[in-house]
């Protein structure tokens, strides 16, 4: 598609703003319309981009011919059925994450797709920020060899999203920290190790914080969650996440350590990425300061996504991928529900 691509953002909250300022980054798309059921919300929007259309409803704008794309910006439990109509009336997608309540929602979403031949990408930008695109990068070169261990964190003291009370609702978000946090560094980590088939899970989830912070409000998900994942070939990732835990304070932020058979590499430091080569029988290594790309986060996504609309590119994130981390994150659930080891074979 050379012509521009006129997108619609459904859900016009802090991540629709942030989809709606890349587009414009990104170069090659024009707002042309916002549905939100909160007029405030379709107003600031409006007032950024004032040649845009306001609906109250998503399926009004999903009904006009001239948008070729659209954002879904919404509480997850309403992700399914907005994505789908939106294949049907004829429209590529950009989800944001989680991608769904239920894994098996996914494979409907990727079926309508494929059926209406349009792209399906989801929002997992963590993957497309400055550090993560080099770490990246310097793993498929093979830098650091066969890589068969990861550590990916990403622990908030204190920061449980509180928005309109759907994200400490699992009935509408589906999880609570390791849904919001915890899926996308499984994601980055597990493209970052080469997507080794996924084994088993064993994990434990914590509720102890959060109810008192949030009160009155519904508090039924996890605030807190290690989960160990073992993957085909002994590869395994070790992954945690926090809305609220009592930490030391240099602890909160995010940790991607890979380790490797030639190398390794931490992901999160003041330098950006680094890499590590040549280790010493006592340990000592070389260190490699990693440069990234100059397009990143939400700008880098939706160039991706213009790729794959213009047939560049396929989705790096499409419904077969993202239905897997939706397994995952179910076995992780379960896990701790049965306090047992969940097989993902």
């Amino acid at each position: 598609m050379s012509r521009t691509i006129k997108v619609g953002i459904i859900g016009a909250g802090w991540p629709g703003q942030s989809h709606a300022k890349a587009y414009m980054l990104a170069g090659g798309f024009e707002i042309k319309a916002v549905a939100d059921l909160i007029p405030e919300r379709r107003k600031a929007m409006l007032d950024e981009f004032k040649e845009a259309r306001e609906f109250a409803q998503a399926d009004e704008m999903l009904a006009d011919a001239q948008i070729d794309a659209v954002s879904v910006c919404l509480p997850t439990h309403l992700h399914a059925d907005t994505v789908v109509a939106a294949l049907k009336a004829g429209k590529h997608v950009l989800c944001e994450t989680p991608p769904a309540l239920e894994p098996k929602q996914v494979g409907q979403m990727g079926r309508a797709a494929e059926k209406a031949g349009k792209v399906l990408l989801f929002g997992m930008q963590r993957r497309f920020g400055l550090h993560e695109q080099a770490a990246r990068v310097a793993a498929g070169k093979g830098f650091l060899g066969e890589i068969y261990q990861i550590r990916a964190t990403w622990m908030r003291t204190r920061a449980i999203p509180i928005g309109t009370g759907w994200y400490t609702n699992r009935a509408e978000s589906g999880g609570g920290a390791m849904a919001d946090l915890g899926l996308q560094m499984l994601d980055l980590a597990w493209a970052i190790m080469g997507e080794a088939k996924p084994l088993s899970v064993y994990a434990t989830c914590q509720r102890r914080l959060g109810a008192g912070i949030v009160a009155p409000r519904a508090f039924d998900v996890d605030e807190a969650t290690s989960a160990l994942l073992r993957f085909e070939g002994d590869k395994v990732i070790e992954l945690g996440a926090s809305w609220a835990i009592n930490q030391p304070p240099q602890q909160q932020g995010t940790v991607c350590r890979i380790c490797g058979t030639q190398g390794a590499m931490e992901v999160y430091t003041p330098a950006g990425a680094v890499l590590y080569r040549d280790f010493t029988p006592d340990g000592e290594c070389k260190q490699i300061e990693l440069k990234g790309p100059k397009v990143i986060g939400y700008h880098a996504m939706m160039k991706h996504f213009k790729d794959c609309i213009a047939g560049k590119s396929k989705p790096q994130i499409g419904a077969e991928r993202a239905q897997t981390l939706m397994e995952i994150l179910h076995a992780i659930y379960k896990s701790h529900e049965t306090g047992k080891s969940v097989s993902l074979a």
